[in-house]
């Protein structure tokens, strides 16, 4: 099973189908959302490189700043004058307070004053004559004495790398020298204040902003020296800073030992220092890419998600077609699921054939719903329906019946009406019974296998009150119908009323039990149950009416009215006081009664045992005798019912079969032969075979058909003539619409 279900195109659509749902979607939002974060991410990266640049431009400018207001200060304290600075009292005090200027400043290594047009230097630790601080005291690897002189006498402030230093002999790395003349913004400066800043000072204050960047962050002056540096990447030399271009600043991309470097670049516009920011790429983006994988991972899961999802949603989807599909197998029909046909277009397929099964069934139940009306009716009259499917079965038959009261109508034509001349005169005069309207009131006509009788089962309204005086007015409306309708003049004997459905069939009996009393009344009469007898009783003591119910019952093989009458006898007959003289005639009258109907049928093998009758102690006794012999007598009548239907069936079966091939062959000749109106007829082929007349006999010519088409070589034309049929092109598309293929098509099938 789960191997054809993976095979199921059917199921892989859905699936696909799913997928496509999800994976169009999907596609679209994962890409934006990427190519967005990526993006914006990107951004965010360049921005904070570019932010920490420039908070190393802020924090430098401000230390230089901080520089140029000191250069000021010393410019304008009178303590510092040239005077001062070479007095020799107050040349100490001067250079103490060159030494708290130099303390009030975190960075500063060294502090010099000098004044043009002078051979002396000034420093905190005292003052010195420029070759003496050059050869004793300071050492510059790049710094000569005209070289020095040249940049104290500068008009514009001066920041150089000075190389390697030695103070004292005591060599103090790389230094940055920043010269200011003084007074600020004098066009004729009159000396410099010279600040040495060691360059590990600026690189905590760079490493302190940027943190641990794999990268290199440079400051470059105006004439693109370094001025001081963070490396954290040994492969990149300074020389090769020359040959980069600074002029676009942000974030750019250069190529340095065949390597692709980030180059973040901004200058300030207060010193005009350049900061450098120099890092691998792939460094410079890591972040970048740890979120790009986090992002893609997501993204691949929420795939796997989608995947898994639509496998069980197509799954879900497919499972009641597979259900459904399931179901159509087990019906017999062809299997259809090949590999070009879905489980969908198989179903399709199936719903279109029991459809078409179905409109076939409807067809042929809307052209049997008469019979089954009929036999519905039939059986009511009889009994042999329980109360509780009275309603339903006369609902899903359409059959209206009136809710209140009901009796039965036994309607006699006088013998010999109706002959095998005037048959069908018959059936219209029965046809148009069964159509008659009544008001308030709802009747339905049975063709009985009476000749000259008919059943009519009326329901009246329970709006009636006068119900006695409604049923004779309907009873006379009946009569007058039918003189109206076939100029003749019917009997009609009419049974009790009842307030249940389920006692029509006593209804029935006592209108049969009228039978034995029109040969005393003219023809045209209305003969009513209860008016049978003279009185309500006569003089034996019990109702004449329950004997004659009693008769037809035993003759009707009724076993349930039987019994209940009788029982209706012996307790009139226990209830009223009589004597026992007269109690042993009744007794005795019930018994003749009894035994002379069962003689009349013939069951006479039933009473050979008179001395068990006739011999009782008891009325209790006597009725229990006579129960059990009802009841077996009835069951034998119900038995030879059967018996002559069965053999009434076979001879008519018997006679089909013999003459099935004959062109002429018709419900209405059979009818005749048989004696019996073609209703009837019809009803009890349908019992016996359970098919209409016309399919069993188009049954017995086409089988007879198909064995000529397998043994002989026959034409067709002879064949079909032979089994009765004239109309060759007819029977070709009758023959093919119930076999599947056309004679010619089955002979060659089945040789």
């Amino acid at each position: 099973m789960w191997r054809d279900r993976i095979r199921s195109r059917l199921l892989y659509k859905y699936i696909i189908s799913y997928l496509l749902v999800f994976l169009v979607p999907f596609l679209i939002m994962s890409t934006i959302i990427y190519y967005n974060s990526v993006s914006s991410l990107r951004q965010e990266i360049e921005q904070s490189n570019i932010n920490k640049l420039e908070q190393v431009e802020r924090i430098t400018n401000e230390r230089m700043s901080e520089l140029e207001t000191l250069a000021a200060r010393i410019s304008y304290d009178q303590r510092l004058t040239p005077y001062m600075m070479n007095h020799a009292y107050y040349s100490k005090e001067a250079i103490d307070e060159l030494g708290k200027y130099k303390a009030n400043s975190s960075i500063i290594e060294e502090l010099f004053v000098y004044f043009h047009d002078e051979e002396t230097i000034y420093s905190t630790g005292g003052s010195y004559s420029i070759d003496a601080m050059l050869e004793k005291k300071y050492s510059f690897q790049d710094w000569d004495k005209k070289t020095l002189l040249g940049d104290l006498h500068t008009k514009f402030p001066i920041i150089k790398p000075v190389d390697n230093m030695v103070i004292n002999n005591e060599e103090r790395g790389n230094m940055v020298a920043y010269l200011f003349p003084i007074a600020p913004n004098n066009p004729n400066p009159f000396g410099t204040v010279m600040f040495f800043i060691e360059e590990d000072t600026i690189a905590d204050l760079i490493k302190n902003i940027s943190g641990e960047s794999e990268g290199n962050v440079y400051i470059l002056n105006e004439d693109n020296q370094v001025i001081s540096s963070v490396i954290s990447d040994d492969t990149i030399m300074t020389e090769q800073l020359d040959g980069l271009s600074y002029e676009k600043q942000g974030v750019s991309t250069v190529e340095l030992n065949n390597k692709d470097y980030s180059l973040v670049s901004i200058e300030s516009n207060l010193s005009g220092w350049k900061f450098i920011t120099l890092m691998d790429t792939d460094q410079f983006f890591k972040r970048l890419d740890n979120s790009t994988i986090l992002i893609s991972a997501i993204l691949v899961i929420i795939l796997i998600i989608g995947f898994i999802l639509a496998i069980i949603l197509g799954k879900n989807q497919y499972k009641p077609i597979r259900n459904l599909f399931e179901i159509t197998k087990r019906d017999g029909r062809k299997n259809t699921d090949s590999e070009d046909t879905n489980e969908l277009e198989t179903i399709r397929k199936t719903i279109t054939d029991v459809f078409e099964d179905q409109q076939i069934l409807n067809k042929t139940m809307y052209l049997q719903r008469p019979f089954a009306r009929e036999q519905f009716l039939v059986r009511l009259l009889k009994g042999d329906i329980q109360n509780e499917e009275i309603d339903s079965l006369l609902h899903s038959l359409n059959i209206q019946m009136e809710s209140g009261h009901y009796f039965v109508a036994m309607v006699y034509f006088e013998k010999g009406t109706f002959g095998e001349t005037n048959l069908k005169e018959r059936e219209k005069v029965f046809s148009s019974l069964s159509d008659i309207t009544l008001e308030n009131a709802v009747a339905h006509g049975i063709d009985l296998f009476h000749e000259d009788t008919m059943a009519l089962v009326v329901s009246m309204n329970s709006k009636d009150l006068n119900v006695d005086e409604r049923r004779k007015a309907l009873v006379t409306h009946i009569q007058q119908y039918i003189e109206e309708t076939s100029s003749h003049t019917p009997t009609i004997g009419v049974g009790g009323l009842y307030d249940q459905k389920s006692r029509i069939n006593r209804s029935y009996i006592e209108a049969v039990a009228t039978m034995d009393y029109k040969f005393a009344n003219p023809q045209g009469s209305l003969i009513f149950f209860e008016e049978i007898s003279t009185h309500s009783e006569q003089s034996l003591g019990y109702p004449m009416e329950e004997q004659i119910k009693l008769v037809q019952s035993l003759k009707q093989g009724d076993k349930a009215v039987a019994t209940e009458t009788l029982q209706n006898m012996f307790h009139s007959l226990v209830n009223r006081e009589h004597s026992i003289q007269v109690l042993k005639c009744i007794c005795f009258d019930i018994i003749n009664t009894v035994i002379k109907t069962i003689s009349e049928m013939g069951s006479t093998n039933y009473i050979k045992d008179m001395n068990r009758i006739v011999d009782f102690n008891s009325v209790e006794q006597l009725h229990q005798e006579l129960h059990t012999l009802i009841i077996a007598v009835c069951e034998e009548m119900d038995s030879k019912k059967e018996c002559r239907n069965d053999k009434m069936g076979n001879d008519i079966l018997e006679y089909i079969n013999a003459n099935y091939n004959l062109y002429e062959l018709s419900l209405e000749s059979i009818a005749i032969d048989v004696k019996l109106s073609v209703s009837n007829l019809s009803r009890f082929i349908k019992e016996q075979t359970g098919v209409t007349f016309t399919q069993y006999v188009q049954d017995l010519r086409i089988n007879e058909v198909k064995k000529q088409l397998k043994e002989t070589d026959l034409p067709i034309k002879e064949i079909v003539a032979q089994v009765g049929y004239k109309d060759v092109a007819n029977f070709t598309r009758k023959f093919k619409k119930i076999v599947g293929v056309t004679p010619g098509q089955y002979r060659k099938l089945n040789r």
